[in-house]
């Protein structure tokens, strides 16, 4: 029997490998102790010869709360991090100052509606798939792959910009990932209400001739103005724009200021999968509204609004949470760098198809069975990314077979648009290798 994959995943991600790649943290973040302890417990509750849909059971009373802990303990560390804030000095100083993580209640509100309303959601389509625990096992496939051999693919992930490098440690890498593994399928049930609407309306049809069944899920107002400065925030970057000397540089070495700008190919692509209602934007729609951590952001792209070193790192880090999940759903962005959360985002997301039991399911017994044997990202002695996917299908009847072609020539052609040649692609250097066994 194929040993259980959510197991196998916990035990990578709690082993003293994993915890030694952020032994130096001295704030809270997704995999300290107390992360450590509540993931050993679940791990102890699964054996190795349980089924993949054994880890639903403890989805209210382990996952759940669970999910709402590893967010707050990222908006608590990216806070740490952030020299703006005062947790750092006040260390220093000797005094107890601990960042909180504002909003977070009422993100989980909206959590236990979404958990609740996925039950109709089965119904919306007959291949539905759970997408509850599923980013929670998206979350704990990418954290192994960050822990993995020390932390070798952590320590590469990053911003990718062109004129200078952004940087991050490790706990704000993993609590960037946090975020965006946890919160990029917040905006699925808006997404998908529309196909409860639909059937409803079909079946009501038969007894009620052009029944009156409506649901407007249009913004209007300052709701548009809103979301449009969100679009526009994740569709920036920032360039250099003046050098100044400040009081605080005891150097007199002046200081690098920089300028917001808007980027017109991203605010189109992400306007336009707004505008179809894909569920990756909508997310960012809702964490930014919900959470005070981005109700601070600064942005402005007036000439005149300057951003020093720390204002610009912050405004990265946010801007790459919310870029990476909108662009999970829009294949009008491309791909450029195997480094990047996005792409991190992409593999863990379509990898993650272990215990994922569609409607169809629940009644009749499958042939098909899917596992998914390693996730492997890493840099080749002639400096190339190369991933590697490797998969197993067991499939007994023909049309089965045919299906599953089908369902992975698809999948194909989302690679194929998201990793096509474009603007600076011809710098890319990565080889993306997957291995089906059937």
């Amino acid at each position: 029997m194929t040993k259980n994959k959510d197991r196998q995943m916990l035990k990578k991600c709690i082993d003293k490998n994993a915890t030694d790649v952020f032994k130096d943290a001295n704030c809270e973040h997704p995999l300290d102790q107390d992360i450590i302890r509540i993931l050993k417990g679940l791990c102890d509750k699964i054996t190795e010869d349980s089924d993949d849909y054994y880890i639903f059971r403890f989805r209210q009373d382990t996952i759940d709360p669970l999910w709402k802990e590893l967010i707050e303990k990222a908006i608590k560390c990216l806070r740490y991090c952030d020299r703006r804030e005062p947790f750092k000095e006040a260390e220093i100083l000797g005094k107890k100052k601990v960042p909180k993580a504002y909003g977070i209640n009422e993100l989980k509100e909206y959590y236990d509606k979404y958990a609740e309303f996925e039950r109709l959601l089965y119904g919306s389509n007959r291949y539905y798939r759970d997408h509850v625990v599923h980013v929670f096992r998206t979350w704990l496939s990418g954290t192994m792959l960050l822990v993995k051999n020390k932390g070798e693919y952590l320590d590469k992930l990053c911003l990718n910009e062109k004129d200078y490098e952004v940087r991050l440690s490790r706990v704000e890498k993993l609590s960037m990932w946090t975020m965006i593994a946890l919160t990029h399928d917040l905006g699925y049930p808006l997404q998908k209400a529309k196909s409860i609407i639909d059937t409803t309306r079909s079946m009501v049809s038969t007894f009620i001739a052009n029944p009156d069944i409506s649901m407007d899920l249009s913004f209007h107002g300052v709701q548009n103005y809103m979301n449009d400065f969100i679009v526009r925030l994740m569709s920036s970057k920032m360039v250099k724009y003046k050098k100044v000397k400040t009081e605080e540089n005891e150097e007199g070495k002046e200081v690098q200021l920089y300028a917001a700008r808007l980027q017109p190919k991203y605010y189109f692509k992400f306007q336009k999968s707004l505008e179809n209602n894909s569920h990756g934007i909508l997310s960012t729609l809702i964490i930014y509204k919900l959470l005070t951590y981005f109700l601070e952001s600064d942005y402005s792209i007036n000439e005149d609004y300057a951003f020093d070193p720390e204002d610009q790192r912050q405004f990265y880090i946010r801007r790459e949470i919310l870029r990476a999940i909108a662009s999970h759903t829009c294949n009008d962005i491309y791909q450029l760098y195997m480094t990047s959360f996005s792409f991190l985002l992409r593999i863990c997301d379509d990898t993650q198809e272990w215990g994922r039991k569609n409607i169809s399911e629940l009644y009749v017994s499958q042939s098909q069975d899917y596992e998914l044997k390693d996730i492997d990202l890493y840099e080749d002695e002639n400096n190339s990314y190369i991933c590697t996917v490797e998969e197993e299908f067991t499939v007994s009847e023909t049309l089965e077979v045919i299906s599953l072609i089908n369902r992975l020539r698809e999948q194909s052609l989302i690679y194929v648009t998201i990793f096509r040649d474009g603007q600076d692609t011809g710098t890319r250097e990565t080889l993306i290798n997957s291995n089906y066994s059937m």
